[in-house]
């Protein structure tokens, strides 16, 4: 059983087990009337996050069962050129927020309004046309500025099943508390979906938690951490030997991607360091840290297909504090330094300062980061030992991928 405070135990669905003697055959290798289709949205306004653990719960599902096909809608920036087999993605107009934090189309000339009328007519031709077993919505219950209501309305009307996915943070308690009960978000968990799954451990402070509803909810599944699965080879362009710094998508990453460079500067690390800023860093950010970094042992690169691997073998590693860097890091068991994003949400402060009091990382408040404070830093960070993966339960993607195909099942063999 997985408890929220001040609501009724949730029961878990039941995933099917493989026929005794049948351990290597999948369980969801029986044949079925069609492949299972699994449509997934992603909800962003800034960064990859979101997109990219859309990615990997969709890549997880197609490995567990390879005919199971998934399409991902998505208003990233930035899409990658390498998927999953049996995975595509369909871009929607970027949607953005304002320097009042309301929302405004990023690149196109029209109004939000406007913009939300379009994305929520193209999310319902697809759903429609594509006509998904199973829909599979990121942290948003109806979707940004709820463009994508009518069309959970109508997959849900139909034989499709709908589950939410939340990462193990979202914000504080009182904030979750206050932007969900402004919302119709009880309303919506109980009409519209089928399941809720969790990408934390049960010891997670889920939105669900924060809200203590007196309502009944949808079962509700904590699945653990979910990113990518470690990489047993190095990269063959890196040294034995290296220091990583990361900053998500990199949209916000320069201040502290100038601040490291500034360190090694300062005075020079004993091995060398790889700077990956991100595919959404301004070029003229990306362009000012090489020529900071002229001289240094510091390799400057704008992404990298392969920065799973790369955290993975790294002596060390300097991030911020996103879900999916922290996942892949701790999972690992890289020696970290986190400098979490503070404002305007302060998920990042949350997870960061949880992992620090818990021993598995390092932590600098972005508030007191200076070159000589990160040197200082980075100079514990060196002598940390590796470790186990600290936070257990790291397996989320496969765990995920067992459940929604449970979900295809039900919905297929009915």
């Amino acid at each position: 059983m997985s408890v929220v405070a001040g609501d009724a135990p949730r029961t878990r669905i039941a995933i099917p087990a493989p026929a005794p003697g049948d351990d290597d055959v999948p369980a969801h290798a029986t044949p079925r009337r069609r492949r299972a289709r699994f449509l997934f949205f992603t909800n962003e306004c800034v960064g990859l996050g979101h997109l990219q653990r859309c990615l990997t719960l969709a890549a997880a599902v197609c490995a567990e069962d390879p005919s199971a096909t998934a399409l991902i809608v998505t208003g990233s920036q930035y899409v990658p050129h390498g998927l999953p087999a049996g995975v595509d993605i369909v871009k929607l107009p970027a949607m953005g927020r304002d320097g009042d934090g309301a929302y405004a189309a990023r690149s196109l000339g029209v109004d939000a309004g406007h913009l939300s009328r379009v994305r929520a007519s193209v999310a319902s031709a697809i759903a429609r046309e594509f006509d998904p077993d199973v829909v599979v919505v990121d942290k948003l219950p109806l979707g940004v500025s709820s463009e994508l209501e009518d069309t959970l309305r109508a997959v849900r009307a139909g034989h499709a099943r709908v589950v939410l996915g939340l990462r193990d943070i979202e914000d504080s308690p009182e904030v979750v508390r206050r932007r969900w009960d402004e919302g119709r978000h009880g309303e919506v968990l109980e009409t519209l979906y089928d399941q809720v799954l969790v990408y934390g451990p049960e010891s997670s402070l889920d939105m669900l938690d924060c809200v203590r509803w007196d309502r009944p909810l949808p079962p509700v599944e904590h699945v653990g951490f979910v990113g990518a699965a470690p990489a047993e080879q190095r990269p063959e362009d890196l040294p034995a030997d290296y220091v990583l710094a990361t900053f998500g998508g990199g949209v916000d990453g320069y201040p502290l991607a100038k601040a490291f460079v500034e360190a090694v500067r300062e005075r020079p690390l004993p091995v060398p360091a790889l700077l990956v800023a991100g595919p959404l860093m301004p070029a003229e950010d990306v362009e000012d840290l090489r020529a900071r970094a002229a001289g240094l042992d510091v390799t400057v690169q704008v992404s990298r297909d392969d920065l799973a691997a790369v955290a993975a073998h790294a002596r060390a590693a300097v991030a911020m504090a996103g879900f999916n860097t922290v996942s892949e890091l701790v999972r690992a068991g890289t020696p970290s330094l986190l400098v979490p994003r503070v404002r305007p949400s302060g998920e990042q402060l949350i997870r960061a300062e949880g992992l620090a009091a818990a021993g598995l990382v390092d932590m600098l408040h972005p508030d007191t980061l200076d070159a000589g404070a990160l040197r200082a830093a980075l100079d514990r960070l060196l002598v940390r030992p590796r470790s186990a993966a600290g936070l257990g339960d790291t397996d989320g993607a496969a765990r995920a991928g067992r459940i929604l195909l449970a979900q295809a099942d039900a919905v297929l063999d009915r």
